[in-house]
């Protein structure tokens, strides 16, 4: 179990050290991002005024998404092994009855979206006025 635990250890340190860039723009714009998908360095070329303020915006969302998805791509294949140990373990539901239709019950999980907030098709369930930038 103590070796286990290292293990896990170790995997969460090398982990936590990914990191992962994207250029777009013809090498003009460059994003590093962290094993969480947030970015810790951003990179212009000299001639980036070539581009307007809203290509430079959205090149750097995409390059930003691009470096993201290399991060979680890394990530997978970095912690492959322990979702295979884990995958061989019991599962809780297995271990204490009424547990999986519990967790049936619970709300899913989805990703944040990746576009505007004025794109967001849920903001249209929202009343605008609980925006704190409106207060």
């Amino acid at each position: 179990m103590s070796r286990a635990l290292s293990q896990m250890r170790s995997l969460r340190g090398a982990r936590d050290a990914l990191t992962a860039s994207a250029t777009v723009e013809h090498g003009r714009i460059t994003v590093v991002v962290n094993a969480s998908g947030s970015i810790i360095e951003t990179y212009y070329a000299d001639d980036i005024n070539t581009l307007s303020y809203g290509q430079i915006a959205r090149a750097t969302v995409q390059a930003a998404q691009a470096a993201a998805a290399k991060v979680a791509a890394e990530q997978e294949t970095l912690l492959a092994p322990a979702a295979e140990l884990r995958s061989r373990m019991p599962k809780p539901e297995d271990l204490f009855e009424g547990l999986a239709a519990l967790r049936a019950q619970l709300p899913k999980h989805t990703p944040a979206p990746l576009t505007s907030q004025s794109q967001n098709p849920l903001n249209d369930c929202r009343n605008d006025n609980h925006r704190i930038l409106d207060r």
